[in-house]
């Protein structure tokens, strides 16, 4: 099983059900989240539109030096999720966090992550990678969306991942998964800027089953949504029939 970004319900939530069953998990993390109290940009961004005054009906995203405004309300808060997401997805994280803090500041109201979506600081990361049920992977410095990065921009997260978690755990991270992980978030210099950093494999979110042809550095995995009980047991049928 594998879980991405590097939420603290890794730890409190996911472990001690891992090693109850005995299943290996490979944790993959952003490695620029551990201690930032600020979460990661998209909880921010439901935060921010779940808090919406009942009088605004739409979001001025400052983008490149000018703003663009973007409808909000007609069709519920995932329509509106999704849309503002497609304007801040190709942008550096920098950037989409100074977007989020201006329509924070625009709104009068609070941006934070809510406490369910709370990341790992240095010492749960430890405590994660003390347990032989765990494997620990990188997930760039800054989940940023790699695709059409100048190469450098790309090997600099991909690679300080890496050395940065390295020095936090005292062992190897051999392992990667690409932000987002969609065949439009990564290109072929994403991939190379992987294998030279030194990785053994990437994982994608590709739906797939990895089997021994497989391109290490594009590893299809299943995806595990926010079902109930009865939806996954019948989507792991399927996939056994598959």
């Amino acid at each position: 099983m594998t879980l991405d970004d590097g939420y603290r319900d890794n730890l409190t939530n996911a472990l001690p059900i891992a090693e109850a069953k005995g299943v290996p998990i490979t944790v993959f993390v952003t490695s620029g989240i551990l201690g930032n109290h600020n979460g990661l940009w998209w909880d921010r961004l439901g935060a921010l539109l779940r808090a919406r005054p009942a009088h605004v009906r739409e979001i001025d995203l400052p983008i490149g030096g000018r703003n663009v405004r973007l409808p909000l309300g007609s069709s519920g808060i995932r329509a509106d999720l999704d849309s503002v997401r497609r304007h801040l997805l190709p942008l550096r994280v920098t950037e989409i966090e100074r977007a989020l803090d201006a329509v924070s500041e625009q709104w009068q109201v609070d941006s934070a992550s809510p406490p369910d979506a709370g990341t790992l600081n240095p010492e749960d990361l430890l405590q994660l990678a003390a347990s032989d049920t765990v494997t620990i992977g990188a997930h760039t410095v800054d989940h940023v969306r790699l695709r059409d990065r100048p190469a450098r921009e790309q090997q600099d997260t991909i690679s300080g991942s890496k050395r940065e978690l390295e020095q936090s755990i005292g062992r190897a991270v051999s392992h990667f998964a690409y932000p987002f992980g969609r065949r439009d978030d990564f290109d072929d210099r994403s991939v190379d800027a992987v294998r030279s950093a030194g990785f053994d494999t990437a994982c994608t979110t590709l739906p797939g089953t990895a089997r021994s042809p497989a391109d290490p550095y594009r590893l299809p995995r299943r995806m595990v949504m926010d079902w109930g009980r009865l939806r996954f047991r019948i989507q792991m049928q399927r996939w056994k029939l598959g």
